[in-house]
């Protein structure tokens, strides 16, 4: 939807002179689920066809005011997203446990939850990524408590110097070291390993399929 809507509006621009907005766009989707070949667009929920016109309005947005260059194609293979906002989304339970209903998708989806939700959320936001793991972003309201301020022993802010290094990842001004894990080093090693095998299958073929979302896993 996203590609489609930004080739229409392209063209649009170039061949027609005509600048199409978000209410044109919106009005032309209606007429493209009536298309043969497009009508399976019935099929997925509104909203998040509607949110895709919207992302692609902001990308507009960010490019004239300076803040990002022209929108471009996204890959299918990518990162992919999709939003839903209102009714087209809840949480609820079955047999003891919180589940995810998306509109027009059958059944209700397992989360496994990386926390308790503050609020009940205005929107969420499920992203597929390049190494093929689905996860769930959702948008809450929640207070925020300010910490104390905390004085040194003269009453004055007390304040603490950081420096980056390299034997240590993080040396402060109290003398308190943080060591380095090397993390990034056998990732890298991994990653390399990764990509050599991946060099080595025929590429579009099955066993490339797979080998890329390995690549992909490891950046992940």
């Amino acid at each position: 939807m996203y590609n489609w809507a930004l080739e229409t509006k392209t063209k649009a621009y170039y061949q027609d002179e005509e600048s199409l907005s978000f209410t044109d766009l919106s009005s032309r989707l209606t007429s493209k689920k009536k298309e043969e070949e497009t009508e399976w667009l019935s099929e997925v929920s509104a909203v998040t066809l509607q949110q895709s016109l919207r992302n692609l309005n902001q990308a507009f947005t960010n490019f004239f005011k300076g803040r990002a260059e022209y929108p471009s194609f996204k890959w299918k293979k990518g990162d992919q997203t999709a939003r839903y906002v209102g009714t087209a989304f809840d949480i609820r339970e079955e047999n003891g446990k919180r589940k995810l209903r998306l509109s027009k998708m059958p059944g209700l989806i397992n989360i496994r939850w990386s926390r308790e939700l503050p609020s009940e959320p205005s929107s969420c936001t499920v992203t597929k990524n390049a190494a093929g793991q689905y996860h769930v972003c959702f948008v809450c309201t929640e207070e925020a408590h300010l910490l104390p301020r905390v004085n040194g022993e003269g009453g004055d802010l007390e304040f603490v110097g950081v420096d980056l290094g390299i034997a240590s990842l993080v040396t402060l001004s109290t003398g308190e070291k943080v060591g380095n894990p090397r993390w990034f080093e056998s990732e890298q090693e991994r990653l390399r390993r990764e990509q050599q095998k991946l060099s080595r299958k025929e590429k579009g073929s099955n066993n490339w399929e797979r080998q890329r979302k390995r690549v992909a896993k490891v950046h992940q």
